[in-house]
């Protein structure tokens, strides 16, 4: 099954958490999601962010303060 973002964003902006693969979006496309997430207050999950800065998580971070989690096991 394939979600374009424009469907994430909806799905986080209706109160759906999330657990997606960071490694398979640009920080813009993960930006857009964070924030409809924090906007609605849901939880959001990133797996594989090895491939973002420290600052770009922290951005990521103040969009969703306490929704967002980072899974740096993987």
């Amino acid at each position: 099954m394939i979600i374009t973002v424009e469907q994430l964003v909806q799905i986080a902006s209706n109160g759906g958490g999330l657990v997606l693969d960071a490694s398979v979006f640009t920080f813009f496309q993960l930006r857009e999601i964070v924030d409809a997430a924090g906007g609605a207050k849901t939880t959001i999950t990133l797996q594989k962010v090895s491939g973002y800065t420290a600052q770009q998580l922290v951005e990521l971070s103040g969009l969703a303060p306490s929704l967002i989690s980072f899974d740096l096991t993987t």
